[in-house]
């Protein structure tokens, strides 16, 4: 699997808070809420650093920035396992899946 540039990264993550902006909102349960928010936090902070690079160098090579690798990784691992009960819409169920998929295949890869 070809790794993420910096761009893509950025758009990926992108689509990504947006999407958990809608679940946060779908969520009927205070848990839930604080699971969605606590991995848009982590996001948001990634996203941010993201910014700061110039647009000349975003064609190189993905890294986590804000946090561990592994504690991103973490986070996203616990929130898949938990998203599995809890009810969506189906265009966001389905949109967060396959963000979060992408997402932590690209993770994984760049861990190996």
């Amino acid at each position: 699997m070809a790794t993420l540039t910096i761009a893509q990264a950025s758009e990926l993550i992108w689509d990504l808070l947006q999407t958990l902006e809608d679940a946060y909102w779908e969520a009927s349960v205070c848990e839930e809420k604080d699971r969605v928010f606590n991995l848009m936090q982590l996001l948001t902070a990634e996203y941010m650093e993201l910014l700061k690079i110039s647009v000349q160098d975003h064609h190189y090579e993905y890294e986590v920035i804000s946090t561990s690798h592994d504690v991103l990784v973490q986070v996203m691992s616990d929130f898949q396992r938990a998203q599995i009960s809890m009810p969506r819409r189906l265009t966001t169920a389905s949109r967060l899946s396959a963000l979060l998929n992408r997402l932590a295949a690209n993770l994984s890869a760049q861990q190996s």
